[in-house]
């Protein structure tokens, strides 16, 4: 028994020693620190293979078990006697050799690891039929992490013959929900439906009677207006006549017909101009919209634009279609100076009822932002924009429970807790407008409305957000729910591996950067059930793992009870692998303020899927205006430990 506790006070020394040895080795690429100060190498989550420990079996056995691995902070392992590398010295061959042994033994987690390890290669190329090798053992044992992981190779054929069939199975497994119910509709229902949908045709045929009413008046009012401009020019010839021959009696009869037809027509139009100016209003009356009637501003008649969530949009059913044509009004018409559309002048299209139409070429395959600016004679302006949309929008709805199984539900979910990250200030890199405003907004929503304990960094540097990343690394439990909100830059360097940007990183340094993968890392770590990450940074979708499968409409309570009590880290990011903007949300990112709006209105139990649904819409219409398109992407976090099932927002008013 002396023996072995020598031999594990070897062991730990050996331990011990490594560790010096790996930080004596980075010390010499650092600034010397204090005694006591901490590092960002030390809060780094690492792979790190924990000392023996002496276990006594019965009175006169006692042993030593096989050295665990473990996913802890630098600090915590080398504080524990264990064994790791500098994270960002790692190689393939360091990293396997902590979880090998324990892997060969049949540990399905250490299988799961070794799959990612070889999957992504760490420091050399993918080997995707190792990868699938390993996860095909977890996954035998029920491992849902595993099986999600395999899915993904198989739906993508990495290392596994393509099977779209066997990677929904691995995912249905990975889930716990194996089906989708059927749509249940009564007969009333489907009268209900039919009785809708007739009277919206009815209501279609009289807007379109008022449109065609209206396009008459006014191409019979601008057929007027020319005659009466063709007539008062006559007259002026046939003065000038008479000025040199006042005899002429054929010439002073005929100026007499023409101000005749001139004033009977000017009061015509005139009251063309007030019949245009009503069917106006009776179609906006038809369509639901406000005019802008007093002030100087346009109001869209056709097509009939409508407010999706502060979108403007209308939508194309007949995807061959290759223009549309704009009718609209602006008003007073005397005070436009200059009329736009899309950057191309149509002034020679307004008519004196203030009314005008161009034709719109659509993009193909694609939708066709439209913006209208008039520009009065004092120099201010009206815009309208909206954008034709070849995709139909979704009406989102939040999932509605029972009151007595939400708040079952509720119970079970355990603590929701925000860690909002903002940067706005930067030392070495150009400065942002919004990130602050953002992270302040979303985290004050998070609490008034969900209840969630917030913590905000505002202009956070390196060591800052490692060090508070280790903290809910280290006091999360079990049952807790996390959010991790990134507003600020982003980078990717040549590798296609992605950063968050601290306000004290330098350019030309990547250490004072943070990895997507150390993120990563930090996720897989946590205790906690249910963590997800929303990025608002460029090149934000290098987090990005497999896709996320949505629950079915109809799916049993029991079911997403069941789902829920498995791990989710889900990731929710403001674009893929492109730049994403600063400002176009009224104070806001694009991206944080359909955010905001999703999350203000939600009154149900809204699930990760559907709150990525009804942003992404607003994302990609509102990107659409500035011309620099944006597109979300809601993904599990690849290799941080995913195991099927969702992320849960559920307000305080349920």
């Amino acid at each position: 028994m002396n023996i072995m506790i020598k031999k594990v006070s070897i062991a730990l020394v050996l331990g011990l020693m490594v560790f010096a040895s790996a930080d004596a080795k980075r010390s010499k690429k650092v600034k010397k620190v204090k005694e006591g100060q901490i590092t960002p190498d030390q809060l780094y989550i690492v792979d790190c293979l924990l000392p023996p420990q002496i276990r006594q079996l019965g009175q006169n056995y006692t042993y030593i078990p096989p050295r665990k691995p473990a996913k802890l902070t630098a600090k915590e392992c080398a504080l524990r006697g264990g064994e790791y590398v500098a994270y960002d010295e790692a190689n393939f061959a360091t990293v396997a050799k902590v979880w090998k042994q324990q892997a060969d033994n049949g540990d399905a987690t250490a299988q799961n690891y070794m799959g990612e390890l070889f999957e992504k290669g760490v420091a050399g190329q993918p080997d995707y039929a190792s990868a699938a090798s390993w996860y095909q053992k977890a996954a035998d044992q029920g491992h849902s992490q595993a099986q999600l992981n395999l899915g993904n190779l198989y739906e993508q054929g990495l290392g596994v013959a393509k099977d779209s069939v066997k990677a929904i199975n691995l995912y249905r497994q990975a889930a716990g929900v194996t089906e989708a119910k059927l749509e249940l509709v009564t007969e009333q229902e489907l009268r209900d439906r039919r009785d809708k949908e007739y009277q919206r045709i009815l209501l279609e045929r009289q807007v379109n009677t008022l449109k065609k009413e209206l396009g008459d008046v006014n191409d019979n009012y601008q057929k007027t207006q020319d005659y009466i401009k063709s007539a008062n020019a006559e007259m002026k010839r046939l003065q000038a006549a008479l000025r040199e021959n006042k005899a002429d009696k054929n010439a002073q009869n005929r100026i007499v017909e023409l101000e005749n037809e001139v004033k009977n027509l000017t009061e015509k139009n005139e009251e063309s101009k007030i019949l245009a100016s009503n069917l106006v209003k009776k179609i906006a009356e038809e369509q639901g919209q406000e005019l802008a009637m007093n002030d100087f501003g346009i109001n869209v008649i056709s097509p009939e634009v409508k407010l999706t969530r502060g979108i403007r949009s209308f939508p194309i059913y007949n995807q061959n279609e290759a223009q549309i044509s704009v009718m609209a009004t602006v008003t007073p018409a005397e005070d436009v100076a200059a009329l736009s559309l899309n950057q191309n002048s149509i002034i020679d299209r307004l008519t004196d009822t203030g009314i005008f139409s161009a034709d719109v070429e659509l993009i193909k395959n694609d939708d066709t932002p439209v913006s209208i600016e008039a520009v009065k004679k004092d120099g201010s302006k009206s815009i309208e924009q909206f954008v034709i949309v070849r995709q139909i929008l979704e009406q989102i709805k939040p999932r509605v429970l029972t009151d007595l199984f939400t708040q079952r539900f509720k119970k079970d979910l355990g603590t929701y807790h925000a860690l909002v990250i903002g940067n706005n200030d930067y030392q070495n890199f150009e400065n942002l407008e919004t990130a602050s405003n953002d992270a302040q907004q979303i985290a004050k929503v998070l609490k008034d409305v969900y209840g969630y304990k917030t913590q905000v960094l505002e202009n956070a540097s390196h060591i800052k957000i490692l060090q508070t990343l280790a903290d809910y690394q280290e006091k999360l439990g079990k049952l807790d729910n996390l959010i991790v909100y990134y507003a600020g830059h982003g980078l990717i360097d040549e590798r296609q591996k992605g950063y968050w940007i601290p306000t004290d990183a330098k350019l030309d340094d990547k250490k004072t950067w943070i990895s997507n993968d150390a993120i990563t890392q930090f996720m897989s770590s946590m205790n906690a059930k249910h963590v997800m990450v929303i990025a608002d940074s460029c090149y934000s979708g290098t987090m990005s793992g497999s896709a996320i499968r949505p629950f079915p409409d109809e799916v049993d309570e029991n079911d997403l009870l069941f789902t829920s009590r498995v791990k989710a880290r889900t990731v929710l990011t403001s674009g893929g692998l492109q730049p994403v903007l600063d400002s176009g949300g009224n104070g806001h990112s694009i991206f944080a303020a359909a955010l905001l709006d999703v999350l203000k209105e939600n009154e149900g139990v809204l699930e990760g899927y559907r709150l990525f649904k009804s942003l992404e819409q607003q994302v990609r219409l509102r990107s659409k205006l500035t011309g620099v398109p944006q597109v979300p992407e809601y993904t599990a976090i690849k290799h941080a430990g995913h195991e099927g099932s969702e992320y849960y927002f559920l307000p305080n008013s349920i």
